[in-house]
């Protein structure tokens, strides 16, 4: 049911995780929705736009730019808001991270054997899970750290990001890739996650990886696709449960919540812990990547 060489991803994953149905409208049926993703709208594209922005003058000064030279393309008065969140990146920017390596934007992918014969997505036996990195900073042989920058008006909390499948599907695509980069391989032990929030600069979260929650996530993943693959129909992806809590924390803020009688207004885009990254972005292009893009960089 899933289109020829379907690429998973932390966002297919989580959307799966969610709401069944939602994985199965985007990414199965690829159905298109004219719907608000938060409200105020033009509030949340601002934001969406600003977090754009943010994320480019960031990866500029980790590949080599003046920072001043950088700094000197925002407009202050047109935007000061993304100055502020800018100063603060290079006043609150973690001292220890490793220097030698920096991998900006950069795309990994690795297969997972699913042992399960032949699938729905072709003959072989094995399905691509990628990830996009916003940077790796890594020392050969050494340390690698995966940061990730959030420009929501607050900050996820460590729980609450634990159980994130980016906070999973990161750290191990980087480790199985990496025996392919010029400047691996990389041992669990030797990665960290850390999130960092234009919302507390001076708080980041720091998440820890090891070889038993490398062993506890691939379990996880190839039982999650494993599920979604067998599906057979609509009613293999149910609706998450109706309740309050629900409609609140997912419904409001999924483009078909008026399709599945979920409510017709948008959720709070002040809720959103990053704008830029919310599933929503990906609706249009709900296949992410196509193999050609991910065989590319695929180590």
């Amino acid at each position: 049911m899933l289109p020829p060489n379907f690429t998973f991803t932390q966002s297919s994953l989580q959307a799966y995780r969610d709401c069944a149905r939602r994985f199965w409208l985007a990414y199965i049926q690829q159905l298109p929705w004219p719907a608000v993703e938060a409200a105020p709208v033009d509030e949340h594209e601002r934001l969406m736009r600003r977090g754009q922005r943010f994320h480019r003058l960031v990866e500029r000064t980790e590949i080599g730019l003046d920072p001043d030279q950088v700094a000197a393309q925002i407009d202050p008065v047109d935007d000061p808001d993304l100055a502020a969140q800018f100063d603060a990146w290079l006043e609150h920017r973690p001292r220890d991270l490793p220097q030698p390596v920096r991998e900006v934007e950069v795309l990994l992918s690795t297969a997972l054997p699913m042992h399960m014969g032949k699938t729905d997505i072709g003959e072989a036996e094995f399905v691509r899970l990628a990830a996009q990195y916003d940077l790796i900073a890594a020392e050969p042989g050494g340390r690698a750290v995966i940061m990730d920058w959030k420009t929501g008006r607050r900050p996820a909390s460590r729980p609450v990001l634990q159980e994130q499948m980016q906070s999973l599907v990161y750290p191990f695509v980087l480790v199985e890739a990496s025996a392919g980069l010029p400047w691996g391989p990389v041992r669990p032990e030797q990665v960290e996650m850390r999130y960092w929030f234009t919302a507390a600069p001076a708080r980041p979260v720091t998440l820890r990886y090891d070889g038993a929650q490398h062993d506890r996530v691939r379990t996880r993943l190839e039982g999650q696709i494993a599920e979604i693959l067998s599906g057979k129909g609509e009613a293999d992806f149910p609706k998450v449960e109706d309740t309050e809590a629900n409609r609140k924390r997912f419904c409001s803020f999924c483009v078909y919540r008026s399709r599945c009688n979920r409510g017709a207004a948008a959720g709070d885009v002040d809720e959103l812990v990053d704008p830029t990254d919310y599933f929503s972005g990906d609706v249009a292009g709900s296949l992410e990547f196509s193999m050609d893009e991910v065989e590319e960089i695929a180590f």
